[in-house]
């Protein structure tokens, strides 16, 4: 399987998507859809996908499986997202908590990807980067539950919450599910590196 062009074909959908949420008539999306904050961050998704393949320069075919992974992981966890953000989320009406599979999926992704990259480029011990990998995926939890916080006060969002409302049980949980995607890959990782 070809990953580089399955994310680049991910990354040219998100920009795809931005340009018709950004340039679309509003009578195009449902009432709940922000066009022009949907639209700049799938631009900004697009850019995340490729920004590894800048940052990092990959010097064997080791280290290119690890830009693919990270890749992969990114586009996994961004295309999550964005389904939720273009409706699915609004499964929450029908008792399923759709944000709350997105916490565990991608934390639990990305503690993987992350822990594999950092043993394989860095070749670290397994034991180090996954320490370091749950370390900074629950930093990045967090931070994403501040920049729900910061979207909602300062553009109008309504990412906190379902919809603006029950904002502190909703954060909680999504934290917990965080949590639980990364023992989830913890105990995944150690059973696999034995």
């Amino acid at each position: 399987m070809n990953f580089k062009k399955i994310n680049n074909i991910v990354a040219y959908l998100f920009i795809i998507g931005g340009f018709i949420l950004l340039f679309g008539k509003s009578s195009w999306f449902p009432d709940f859809y922000n066009p022009i904050f949907m639209g700049v961050m799938s631009l900004v998704s697009a850019g995340l996908i490729w920004f590894p393949r800048f940052y990092l320069n990959p010097k064997n075919e080791k280290q290119e499986g690890v830009v693919n992974l990270i890749q992969s992981g990114l586009s996994f966890a961004l295309v999550i997202g964005s389904l939720g953000s273009l409706g699915f989320f609004q499964l929450y009406r029908v008792g399923i908590q759709y944000d709350k599979i997105t916490h565990f999926l991608n934390s639990f992704i990305l503690t993987i990807v992350l822990t594999q990259s950092l043993v394989d480029w860095k070749e670290m011990r397994s034991k180090k980067a996954v320490a370091i990998s749950v370390a900074i995926v629950l930093v990045c939890g967090v931070l994403w539950e501040g920049y729900e916080l910061l979207g909602d006060t300062v553009l109008g969002t309504q990412m906190l919450g379902h919809y603006g409302e029950f904002i502190t049980e909703d954060t909680i949980w999504d934290l917990i599910m965080n949590l639980l995607g990364v023992v989830f890959a913890y105990f995944g990782i150690k059973f696999f590196f034995k």
